[in-house]
């Protein structure tokens, strides 16, 4: 069958080719030899090639060069100068100074020197002048004479053992005494009336250290002061001056 096709398309061939020579190759003058219209084909668009449209490049953006990356800072905080840390080291076998032991203050017990300081007027103290007894500013910066008439030793009292009388240290045998209500600085004379003036019984309404001075012989009067005057006044315990109890100068 293939054959055949071949042959029969060969023997076509040739008629044709025949016919071609047969046809002259110049047209006469007068005639009129139309040729074929050539079929008209749909115009080819042309295919649209994808571009990327790039914004445009300026002198500015050409000319300047990609900024660098803004270094990274790692903040170090620091610590303040007033957090410094202080490590205590201790020295083996070393041992810590003892604090000296509190003095307690002297107390009103026959034998003993002492001064009596006005509770509400620290620094004022009792002493005798012009052989009165008296509150005046006494402190170690004092004059000898004066810190000498601020001292007194406490002895049994002069009328009853339960209380006390005071002695002046530099008067020796002058005991402080009211009379008129009035304290003063005099002999013992060994008379009855002398001993009951000569003797105060001490009353702590505010603690150990602190005393009112009670009259043996007037028990509704207390020792107090008025103008740096020592007297003999009525009070209570809770009214009366209050003396400290301290250690003489």
């Amino acid at each position: 069958m293939v054959f055949c096709a071949a042959v029969a398309a060969l023997a076509l061939i040739g008629v044709a080719l025949t016919q071609l020579g047969d046809r002259p190759t110049t047209p006469s003058a007068g005639s009129d030899v139309r040729l074929p219209a050539a079929p008209m084909l749909p115009p080819v668009a042309a295919a649209a090639t994808p571009t990327a449209e790039l914004p445009p490049v300026t002198s500015a953006t050409a000319s300047r060069s990609p900024s660098p990356a803004p270094p990274t800072t790692v903040a170090q905080r620091r610590r303040p100068a007033s957090a410094a840390v202080t490590v205590a080291t201790r020295v083996p076998g070393a041992t810590p100074p003892r604090k000296p032991a509190a003095v307690p203050p002297p107390a009103l017990r026959a034998g003993a020197a002492v001064g009596l300081e006005l509770v509400a007027a620290p620094g004022y103290r009792v002493r005798h002048r012009d052989f009165l007894g008296r509150v005046d500013r006494i402190g170690p910066d004092s004059s000898a004479l004066e810190r000498a008439d601020a001292r007194f030793l406490v002895r049994s009292g002069r009328a009853d053992a339960g209380c006390v009388s005071f002695e002046a240290s530099n008067y020796p045998g002058r005991f402080l005494r009211h009379r008129d209500f009035t304290l003063r600085l005099d002999r013992a004379d060994g008379s009855r009336l002398f001993d009951l003036d000569a003797t105060f019984c001490p009353e702590s309404p505010g603690g150990s250290g602190v005393v009112v001075l009670r009259s043996r012989n007037y028990p509704d009067r207390f020792v107090t002061e008025s103008r740096s005057q020592l007297r003999l006044d009525p009070a209570t315990p809770g009214t009366a001056p209050r003396f400290a109890v301290r250690s003489p100068l």
